[in-house]
C-alpha cells in the first residue's frame, strides 16, 4: 500500500501535506474538466442537429474521444480516490 495507516504524528503531518498538494492539482483538474464538459454539452446539442456520419458530425464527436480529455478524466478519478484514502487514514489516526 502506498498510504498505510498513519502510525505517528510526523507521518500524519506528511499525509496532510501530501493531501494539500494533491488537492490543489485535483481542483485544477476539476475546473478544467468542468469547462470541457460545458463545451461537450454544447457539442452534444450540435450533434442533435447534424446528420450522423457527416463531416460536421465527426468534428463535433472528436472532442468526446480526445486522449487528453480521457487522460485528465482518469487522472481526476485517480486523485479523488487517493485523496479519499489519505483523508480516511488521517481520520482513523485521529480517532485513536
Amino acid at each position: 500500500r502506498l498510504y498505510p495507516p498513519v502510525g505517528s504524528a510526523a507521518e500524519r503531518q506528511r499525509y496532510k501535506e501530501e493531501f494539500g498538494a494533491e488537492l490543489q492539482r485535483y481542483r485544477e483538474l476539476c475546473a478544467h474538466l468542468d469547462g470541457v464538459s460545458q463545451r461537450l454539452a454544447q457539442l452534444g446539442k450540435q450533434l442533435d442537429q447534424v446528420p450522423e456520419g457527416s463531416a460536421q458530425y465527426q468534428v463535433c464527436v472528436c472532442p468526446f474521444y480526445s486522449p487528453e480529455y480521457q487522460d485528465k478524466k482518469q487522472e481526476s478519478k485517480t486523485l479523488r480516490n487517493k485523496l479519499f484514502h489519505i483523508k480516511r487514514m488521517v481520520s482513523d489516526y485521529d480517532k485513536l
